[in-house]
Order: C-alpha cells, then structure tokens, then sequence
C-alpha cells in the first residue's frame, strides 16, 4: 500500500518499500508494514555479532555479514539463514 506523506515547503514523498534488519550488518527482511516506535521501526537491530573480545563486529570490516539474511520468526525471535539466532 503506497502512503503519501505531506509537509509544508518540502516536496512530495513516497515510502516505496520498508526493510527491517534484525541483525546489525546482515541483510533484513522486507515488510508489508511495520511499527514505529520511539527507536524506529520495531525489531530492528535487536541484536549485533561480537567478536570473541566482546567488540561488535560489523559489515564495514567483515563484508560477508551481508551475505547472511535475518528475520524475526513469529515469536520475535532473530533467525538468520533459516536457524535461530
């Protein structure tokens, strides 16, 4: 469903297509909709990959996270690549 939205002195908007990644650097999952709440859209980056010292580690540095793909499953739990995070 297209939504246009509307503001004064700015140009015509449209929302096109939301993503949300549940995974910090992996791919995400495209939404049919979405809740916004006051941190953005809800289960995004609810978690991040760390590296054995604790650090997150993200894409910038380790490329193949991309090629990896999160969602949530019907519980709200992250699942990447079809196993559960």
């Amino acid at each position: 469903m297209e939504r246009h939205f509307f503001f004064k002195g700015a140009h015509t908007m449209k929302v096109a297509q939301i993503w949300r990644y549940p995974v910090k650097s992996m791919a995400g999952e495209p939404l049919n909709h979405a809740s916004i709440g006051p941190l953005g859209i809800e289960g995004d980056r609810v978690v991040h990959v760390e590296n054995e010292d604790g650090h997150v580690i993200t894409s910038r540095t380790h490329h193949r996270l991309l090629g990896r793909h999160a969602r949530l499953n019907a519980s709200g739990e992250p699942v990447v690549d079809g196993l559960l995070w």
